[in-house]
């Protein structure tokens, strides 16, 4: 019951976290009413635009060529910039979970040498089948190789006191990874390969006929990683209870090659390191079940007899946690791309001297990146031996970047066990990306991101029963060609939701979420709402009379809405005034009272909008021991600051800055407190429509009697494409973390 209770008192300070609850009356419903989708989205409160409805006809239109499958790329801009993204949450949402039975199976060894003072050398293979976002089956050989070192010093702080710890360690991986699409759907039809040892395969050796040979679609990574790190922390001990602070610093040093059979005659192959600094501080609490705690450690002979993997299952459920960490990074990475013909022996035979070469340069620059300090000069004289090494062999790369980026995040956890597993992370950053290749020129990224995800009634062997995740991401994006000044940025807003045995009506639930906020496209300007700029929500046909909705769907929602320059710039034109008037038009329904009662009353004082606390009890009918009069202070600071984190924005005196702090005020940092939709209602309505571009994509499916949805739609009609935008995704695209069947 405490983490119950403590669940809900995170619902109950839903402002607090940022989490996307700002209906007024949402927060008095019951808890356990809501928990099955409290990290959904949460219904809109605009009507959705029907398309049979002959007055509402919706600007968003089938595209003329549809994917062949729902995980192909979109082939609009738009979809593009957020495949990327779209590819990580299939996979999250994929990750741990009973699919099919078969799809568990895997062949899994690690053999290690050594302990203590010594280096521990670990050689291991890993050999399993993952599913695409098209749900095709993909064949992973991996091989590793590590060796790591690690040495703590705690001392007990008096007697009976906390205990201090201080850490140092460093590891040096290395992978092998080849990846081979299957051509099917169903893991059980694929076990006799599976588990055919005599067809596991390696990237090395290198050779002409081995590329020659690669399948369409084969995939080769090799990365090397070098880790070094150190760090100080203090726990508490409490009968099942510990607590423990720490700090640490850690230095990451990876180089990686790929070499990726993208169709019959096209092969791609990619270099990349990356150097990152991390610094964290990490705070939690761990409460461990006892009764079960003394069955898995106590030595209980009973155990002896039980599998090692039902063991390791069994501690995994016997915790229950609550954790929050923050971390600052810095990093530079670089890129390197050369195409090549592999059915041509002569371009085969110069890509396997090249992958020779690469191999054995590929520890050192891990370890070069990972223990100094590099500056931007360092790492261009990298990419320069680089390029310079791979061109006597493969010519001048076909594309070559690098990056400088920096991030702020902040993580917050909390896990009950079988019940619930909530995850809530955020970050701000910025990545500047210099290109040497093509036009060349320079793409900066300043992104504002949130994850609420969430995973329910998680059972051993079988892993979560239902999970709701969910991902909104701002980038504000600039492009400076070589020797000039920055354009003006435009913006790109991504949310993506994937779920699992969830009711049909979420996927219409997402729909409508996304239409409440559309429907305000150009409001305050025009004054009203437009019905035209709402999403088409499919049909789902209702279950009979009487019979509850099954929870058996499994999919995803993916929408991106680009903003270009002309309606960046209109909006951060916006008065104080107008920017409070349409705060209050954006709040919903149950709120807009309160919300506008406050713009008519109050006044600006810094990052307060102060008013009459006696008058507004009066005026607005409040009751004593009501949390109404925290609620609209609440709300008042919530406005104050929406107001001075776009007038920051405004007042910016370039591109690049007028960008950085457009993407601070979505971000965890700014200082309404205010989340990504609530900031998105307010600057949508000083937007032309005709300004705003999309792409939508919506897919489920459940079991026999379940509903299906596929719906694809794009928002393109009138509208010119966005500068920059095609180019500015497949530079993301390169830099972004990516999925591990994709490169």
């Amino acid at each position: 019951m405490l983490g119950v209770g403590l669940l809900a008192h995170i619902y109950r300070r839903g402002s607090y976290y940022n989490l996307d609850m700002n209906d007024h009356a949402k927060r008095r419903a019951s808890f356990l009413l809501l928990l099955p989708a409290v990290m959904g989205l949460l219904s809109g409160t605009a009507r959705a635009a029907d398309p049979d409805d002959e007055s509402s006809e919706s600007q968003w239109t089938v595209p003329a060529a549809l994917p062949p499958t729902p995980g192909a790329p979109s082939g609009t801009p738009e979809g593009g910039y957020a495949d990327p993204d779209r590819r990580r949450m299939d996979e999250e949402r994929r990750k741990g979970v009973l699919d099919q039975l078969c799809r568990k199976l895997r062949l899994r060894k690690d053999f290690t040498m050594g302990s203590g003072n010594w280096p521990v050398t670990t050689l291991g293979f890993n050999r399993r089948m993952e599913s695409d976002i098209d749900g095709g089956l993909a064949l992973i050989d991996e091989e590793k190789l590590q060796v790591s070192w690690g040495r703590s010093l705690a001392q007990e702080l008096g007697e009976g006191g906390p205990t201090g710890a201080l850490w140092a360690g460093a590891t040096v991986s290395g992978r092998s990874m080849v990846i081979r699409r299957l051509g099917s759907f169903n893991t059980c039809s694929e076990v006799d390969r599976l588990i055919d040892v005599t067809d596991i395969k390696l990237a090395l050796p290198f050779n002409a006929e081995r590329i020659a040979n690669m399948a369409p679609g084969e995939l080769w990574r090799i990365p090397l990683i070098l880790n070094v790190g150190y760090g100080v922390s203090f726990s508490e001990a409490m009968e099942q209870t510990s607590l423990s602070f720490g700090v640490a610093k850690n230095k990451n040093g990876t180089a990686s090659m790929t070499l990726w059979r993208l169709n019959p005659k096209q092969a791609r192959f990619r270099f990349r390191v990356d150097y990152v600094d991390v610094r964290s501080k990490s705070l939690g609490v761990v409460t461990t079940i006892p009764a079960v705690e003394f069955a898995s450690s106590g030595g209980n002979a009973a155990l002896k007899f039980i599998d090692k993997e039902l063991a390791r299952q069994f501690r995994r459920y016997t915790s229950a946690y609550l954790s929050f960490a923050q971390a600052k990074s810095n990093g530079r990475r670089l890129v390197l791309e050369f195409m090549i013909d592999p059915t041509d022996p002569a371009q085969a035979e110069a890509m396997a001297r090249a992958l020779k070469g690469n191999f054995k340069t590929l520890l050192d620059l891990a370890k070069n990146m990972a223990t100094t300090k590099t500056s931007q000069d360092e790492t261009r004289e990298a990419y320069e031996r680089l390029q310079e090494e791979n061109r006597l062999n493969l010519g001048t790369a076909s594309y070559a970047a690098m990056s400088e980026y920096r991030s702020r995040t902040r993580n917050f956890n909390i896990n009950i066990p079988f019940a619930v597993n909530y995850n809530r992370g955020e970050a701000y950053g910025s990545d500047k990306v210099v290109r040497y290749s093509g036009d060349g020129g320079t793409f900066e990224f300043h992104n504002a991101a949130r994850t609420p995800n969430a995973e329910y009634f998680n059972v051993p062997f079988f892993g979560p029963i239902v999970k709701d995740l969910e991902h909104r991401n701002v980038d504000v994006v600039t492009y400076a060609p070589t020797g000039k000044p920055a354009e003006a940025p435009f913006a790109v807003y991504i949310h993506n939701q994937a779920f699992l045995r969830l009711p049909a009506s979420s996927v219409t639930r997402g729909i409508e979420d996304a239409n409440e906020i559309l429907s305000l496209a150009g409001a305050a300007r025009r004054g009203g709402v437009d019905r035209t700029m709402a999403i088409p929500v499919p049909k789902v046909a209702p279950p009979p009379e009487g019979v509850q909705e099954q929870s058996d769907q499994k999919g995803w929602v993916s929408m991106t809405m680009v903003i270009n320059q002309k309606a960046v710039a209109e909006a951060l034109t916006a008065s104080a005034e107008e920017l409070l008037k349409a705060y209050a038009a954006g709040t919903s329904l149950s709120d807009r009272t309160m919300a506008e009662w406050l713009v008519k009353n109050g006044r600006l004082e810094g990052d307060r909008l102060v008013y009459d606390q006696v008058k507004a009890a009066r005026e607005l009918e409040f009751r004593d021991g009501d949390s109404s009069q925290s609620w609209l202070a609440g709300m008042s600071r919530k406005a104050a600051g929406m107001v001075r984190d776009i007038g920051e924005a405004s007042a910016a005196a370039t591109p690049e800055d007028r960008a950085a702090k457009l993407a601070k005020a979505f971000s965890h940092e700014n200082r309404s407190g205010m989340a990504h939709t609530e900031v998105f209602r307010v600057l949508i309505q000083f937007i032309d429509p005709l300004d705003l571009s999309g792409d939508f994509v919506a897919a489920s499916e459940g079991g026999k009697r379940g509903a299906k949805v596929q719906a694809h739609y794009v928002l393109k009609k009138g509208r010119a494409e966005v500068a920059r935008l095609g180019e500015a995704g497949a530079t993301r695209g390169r830099f972004v973390d990516g999925s591990v069947l994709q490169d």
